[in-house]
């Protein structure tokens, strides 16, 4: 249930601390609206937004910038979040989430510097530059840094009414004039979509410098369910899912999809923790997952749908699935990999019960998010590529080129160990 639309001025208070004149000195006058330039505001918890005007900025495709979901990357992340809004005369014009990321922030691949590491080491396009270009240690040379566009990974972008560069200009003039006054080391939006044009010039325009950081994968829901479905594979692919599905039936697993209960959240949270150990976030604790799961339950309602593999009535995987609008966002999984053996759970869970499920639902599309780009691919997927801009005042100093340090397998997380991505778990 959303609240009503609140006042900003009103609302914020008592929430936040003085303001800084460089944010603040074109509110309008209590009286009513100003006939000034837009005015900017800043609100630091998103239960004091205009919760309504918000979420029609946010749209179907943009769950994870729906300000219940920023309700639950406040009460999980542990970092200050902050949103920048611009109001006109009809209302709210434009608006930006944004995250303080530091050296103790758990969300690795949520912050600029690993994201910058990790992509140099795999050699994506300008990673290893733009890397090359920064001095020592990029932890030292990003962090405390401000992360802009949401928490979430994949399509971070700036939500604007009616697409106009000035709204872009103010806001993200703000954010900078923001970090540079509380002596944040970088500003940056992570995963910035290809087809983001508009963003992505104004970003280029202001300074930024971009490199490849993952790709976004989505999939078409047909109307016709999994039988439409299969027909948009070649007959060897077609023979290679329907055994798949054979062997998932043939050994006794019960896949099915409900809301979200209470009950099934320890054992969720213990397969999550699992499957990114394996992929290098040994740190990561079930607890940390059972955490996010319970917020996304309270926040989400009905709107979190869990998708089960059981063996024996055991629960052998997993995936939590956000339904926005008309789209459904795969968010989270979880697999018992000794249960599982070589089944190919990964694919039945995710794909193809999910495609059945989401179908008799009416969604439309399927969000996976980044990661395991190729076995997304494979099964359908549509894909775009996401890329990095960063603003640092270590630019242009002139310095000179530095080894990026090899990661260690239990900080960094590989390139399919995204924190809310739905991930290929197979050996």
């Amino acid at each position: 249930m959303h609240t009503p639309d609140v006042d900003i001025r009103t609302a914020e208070r008592d929430d936040r601390r003085p303001p800084s004149p460089s944010l603040t000195h074109e509110q309008p006058t209590p009286g009513g609206v100003s006939a000034l330039p837009p005015a900017l505001g800043v609100v630091r918890r998103a239960a004091h937004l205009p919760r309504t005007s918000w979420d029609r900025l946010a749209g179907p495709d943009n769950a994870y910038l729906a300000t219940r979901w920023l309700d639950v990357a406040e009460d999980t992340s542990g970092a200050a979040m902050r949103y920048l809004t611009l109001t006109d005369g009809e209302g709210l014009a434009g608006a930006l989430a944004t995250a303080v990321a530091d050296a103790d922030a758990p969300w690795l691949a949520g912050r600029p510097d690993t994201v910058l590491r990790l992509c140099a080491e795999e050699g994506r396009q300008g990673a290893q530059e733009l890397a090359a270009d920064l001095p020592g240690d990029l932890t030292d040379a990003l962090l405390p840094g401000l992360v802009c566009g949401g928490r979430h990974l994949g399509r971070t972008t700036l939500l604007n009414r009616d697409g106009h560069d000035a709204t872009g200009e103010r806001l993200l003039g703000a954010a900078e004039r923001m970090a540079d006054e509380e002596g944040l080391r970088s500003v940056a939006f992570l995963h910035v979509d290809e087809h983001d044009t508009a963003l992505r010039t104004l970003l280029t325009r202001r300074g930024y410098r971009s490199f490849h950081s993952e790709g976004y994968h989505w999939l078409l829901v047909p109307q016709g369910g999994f039988a439409e479905y299969l027909t948009g594979f070649s007959a060897h692919r077609r023979r290679r899912i329907g055994a798949e599905r054979r062997a998932v039936r043939d050994a006794g697993v019960q896949i099915a999809t409900a809301p979200l209960e209470p009950a099934d959240i320890p054992r969720f949270a213990e397969l999550e923790a699992t499957l990114l150990g394996k992929y290098g976030m040994s740190a990561w604790t079930p607890a940390r997952s059972a955490a996010i799961l319970e917020r996304a339950l309270g926040a989400c309602g009905p709107d979190a749908l869990a998708a089960t593999a059981r063996l024996d009535g055991e629960i052998i995987g997993f995936a939590l699935i956000v339904v926005h609008q008309d789209r459904w966002f795969a968010h989270r999984a979880g697999f018992d990999y000794a249960a599982q053996r070589r089944l190919p759970l990964y694919f039945e869970l995710l794909f193809y019960h999910l495609v059945e499920a989401a179908a008799q639902a009416g969604a439309t599309i399927i969000h996976y998010g980044t990661g395991s780009g190729a076995a997304k691919t494979s099964r359908g997927c549509l894909g775009s590529g996401q890329y990095t801009y960063l603003r640092t005042a270590a630019f242009g100093r002139g310095v000179g080129p530095h080894r990026v340090p090899v990661s260690r397998a239990s900080t960094t997380p590989s390139s399919r160990s995204m924190e809310n991505d739905i991930t290929d778990p197979r050996t």
